[in-house]
């Protein structure tokens, strides 16, 4: 099976059996599954191919679990599973299945402790930097933190990259004192020498934890050093992008300099793509600061450059023209009539051009149906809107939105019960921070925390009855608080 001429192991494979076909040896046919797994991961090229693989080594598990009862054959099943359970989770989480990755691990876990007595340290670097690759920071924790004994016996260059990875999952989960703690860690070894990889985790560390000044701080040390360096035109956009939005939470007297910052990246950048996060950037960061004209400029300007093949970037540009226009039609006092009605019609357009629905669309769309006359489809939005928003805040940071692990956050606004944090600081930001802000979520959210728990109950078909008047009024409330004209 180990031979090198992978055409002629092909042709046994296709000769010996098909994949679903199990012989009444139930240790022969793990052997026979688990090697041509093997084989073909070590040739396999493409989805089909890693698809294979996976097929062997499922159906090797299979058959393993019949197999274990043969003690004789105790040592050759062992090493088998070892196989399996150092690729498999490889193999998901490569091709994104991080669900099948996780358990796979776990699998891993459970059968192959006993007899294996540490992970090859690129297993743990390779599964936990794919589940980072894909935001699954709660996994890579997982793996991570399970390790931390043989990691502490691997090489210093592994060691080194196990830290890195953990305290980006950290900062990925919101848990900052984590995230920091683990760089201590990383900084108190000898080796340890301070790059831009340090830096911008030291200065996202520092602002999630609101100290903005050392934020600001990391991150212009990190920006300094790669002025002068175009090649890495990546990690100076992403300093840049940093500082810039780092400069405004600080204090909005930055804001000629964070737009100065921004203004400069995007007028060296020659990345289509790095383009297209800055322009979408400066149109996010202009609304906040009620810079309408300039924050359609920039996303309309990425409209017309977005090169993204798949479209995602253009979607992202609408929806953040929409809720642009809806702000403005809101807030600005110096808009005729004529000019209000224009604006609204242009916030529908950008809304139509919206790939997909999220939480935010919902919460558009319930505005843009209110404004438009069409109260019950307002409402009806709402209400998803709503829903998301309750299941999303038993999981999220509603200020920052990282994603916390444990199933819940530790702090909670005592009103509703609903909004929570991953800090104190951050329960501060929310609270009249913009238009829609917790202010003015806060008893909406309340009301419906109890709707749903069903100490309110609303019966739609009995229009004069106390529960409805009172969603009419809670739901008319809201809207007419974000309307500001």
């Amino acid at each position: 099976m180990e031979a090198h001429n992978f055409e002629k192991i092909l042709k046994i494979e296709s000769k010996y059996r098909h994949l679903d076909t199990f012989s009444n040896d139930p240790v022969e046919d793990s052997y026979v599954f688990t090697s041509f797994g093997h084989v073909n991961h070590v040739h396999s090229q493409g989805e089909a191919c890693i698809q294979r693989v996976i097929d062997y080594y499922e159906r090797a598990k299979e058959r393993m679990e019949d197999a274990s009862y043969y003690e004789q054959y105790h040592s050759r099943i062992s090493m088998m599973k070892a196989t399996i359970g150092y690729n498999l989770p490889q193999l998901y989480s490569e091709g994104r299945d991080m669900e099948k990755a996780i358990s796979s691990h776990r699998w891993l876990l459970e059968n192959c402790n006993s007899n294996c007595h540490e992970y090859p340290a690129n297993y743990v670097i390779h599964l936990s930097g794919n589940f980072i690759r894909f935001e699954k920071f709660e996994y890579a924790i997982e793996v991570l933190e399970g390790s931390m004994d043989m990691i502490e016996r691997f090489e210093e260059e592994f060691q080194a990259a196990s830290l890195v990875y953990l305290v980006d999952a950290y900062i990925g989960c919101g848990e900052f004192l984590k995230a920091k703690a683990a760089d201590e860690k990383r900084r108190s070894s000898p080796t340890h020498v301070y790059n831009w990889e340090a830096g911008l985790q030291l200065g996202r560390i520092e602002e999630g934890m609101c100290n903005y000044e050392a934020a600001i701080a990391h991150f212009r040390k990190v920006a300094a050093v790669h002025q002068t360096l175009e090649y890495d035109g990546g990690i100076r956009v992403t300093c840049s992008l940093d500082l810039a939005r780092t400069l405004l939470r600080h204090n909005t007297d930055n804001e000629a300099v964070a737009f100065a910052v921004f203004q400069e990246e995007l007028d060296r950048c020659e990345d289509p793509l790095d383009r297209d996060n800055i322009l979408i950037e400066m149109g996010a960061e202009y609304r906040k600061l009620n810079k309408w004209d300039q924050s359609i400029k920039a996303l309309h300007q990425l409209c017309l450059s977005s090169t993204r093949p798949d479209g995602t970037m253009l979607s992202q540009a609408n929806k953040s023209m929409a809720q642009t226009y809806l702000e403005q039609y809101c807030a600005d006092t110096t808009l005729t009539i004529d000019q209000r009605t224009e604006t609204l019609c242009h916030a529908k357009i950008c809304s139509l051009q919206v790939d997909g629905v999220s939480t935010e669309t919902h919460l558009t769309q319930a505005q843009l149906s209110y404004f438009d006359g069409d109260k019950n489809e307002a409402y009806r939005h709402l209400e998803l809107y709503l829903d998301a928003r309750l299941s999303e805040c038993k999981l999220s940071c509603y200020s920052c939105e990282q994603r916390i692990r444990h199933g819940s956050v530790p702090f909670s606004c005592a009103s509703c019960l609903v909004a929570s944090y991953c800090g104190r600081k951050h329960q501060k930001l929310t609270w009249k921070n913009e238009r829609i802000c917790h202010k003015v979520l806060c008893p909406l959210f309340g009301y419906w925390r109890m709707t749903k728990k069903g100490k309110k109950r609303r019966e739609s078909n009995e229009k004069g009855s106390e529960d409805r008047r009172e969603y009419v009024r809670v739901f008319e409330t809201f809207f007419q608080s974000i309307s500001l004209m």
